[in-house]
């Protein structure tokens, strides 16, 4: 049985992974290459216009070149307890245990403001991006990131910011999103009338996750059979739009997906990032 272990370094925490009874994890019986300590930081990053956005950076203790990197963005649907900054964190932890870097930001739309049903929604899904993309541009800036070995990786409204990148990414997660906007929004807060609905989805035009999740070298889809927020004509959109997809359908998961998911999603980015 393992534990994390965690020490208090200067706004950080290191993290360690040791064996039960305080043996190390490299003389555990598998000989396996343990995990190397992890350093977890709360940043503040900048963006131009905007308030900073709060992350985490998770990286190896020990100084490395040629690292691998990856932007996590959090899903939206409740608990509030998980949506947040703080969903992947284990995930990141795993990978950064293997020569990774990761910056989990925030996200504030819609999770801090509601669509309100006009083109200022436009205004908020490009202010969120811009803040996503500083994010990763910071990134990119980590010491020792090849910013050849990246991936991003997303949930819902996450997934749906991770499509809309302007800069290439190797590889994307893409789970349980929406192909647009406009949906969701109408139907969890707005409920148009029907004369209007056309009208609001031509707002969103060319920033619809399903008309960008293509940019990326190569995506990963992840669904849920139970999902009640994801449609399979939305499921057969994504993948008529990025045909060469890996595509995984948990026919048991609700729209949290389940720990098979991510146990396919890590071994699927590990081998996409060439970590060890």
């Amino acid at each position: 049985m393992k534990r994390f272990l965690i020490a208090t370094v200067v706004g950080a925490l290191v993290l360690g992974v040791t064996a039960a009874g305080g043996s190390s994890a490299v003389q555990s019986a598998s000989k396996q290459r343990a995990p190397e300590p992890v350093v977890v930081t709360d940043i503040q990053i900048p963006v131009p216009g905007q308030a900073p956005v709060t992350a985490y950076l998770v990286r190896p203790a020990k100084h490395h070149n040629h690292l691998a990197g990856a932007l996590y963005l959090h899903w939206f649907e409740p608990p509030a307890s998980t949506q947040n900054r703080t969903e992947f964190l284990s995930e990141a932890i795993a990978l950064a245990g293997k020569g990774a870097v990761a910056v989990l930001p925030q996200l504030t739309f819609p999770w801090e403001g509601d669509p309100v049903g006009d083109k200022s929604d436009r205004t908020k899904v490009t202010n969120q991006l811009a803040a996503v993309e500083a994010a990763y541009g910071t990134l990119l800036r980590q010491d020792g990131v090849d910013e050849r070995r990246t991936a991003v990786i997303g949930h819902d409204y996450g997934a749906m910011y991770a499509s809309l990148l302007r800069k290439r990414v190797h590889a994307m997660v893409f789970m349980a999103g929406d192909a647009t906007w406009a949906n969701w929004f109408d139907t969890f807060w707005l409920g148009l009338p029907a004369d209007q609905t056309v009208a609001y989805r031509k707002v969103f035009a060319g920033l619809d996750p399903v008309d960008n999740v293509s940019k990326a070298h190569d995506v990963y889809f992840q669904w849920a059979g139970r999902d009640i927020f994801v449609t399979p004509e939305v499921r057969a959109a994504f993948s008529a739009a990025k045909p060469t997809a890996k595509v995984s359908l948990y026919e048991t998961a609700d729209h949290f997906l389940n720990q098979p998911a991510k146990d396919d999603r890590l071994a699927w980015v590990n081998t996409e990032l060439g970590l060890r």
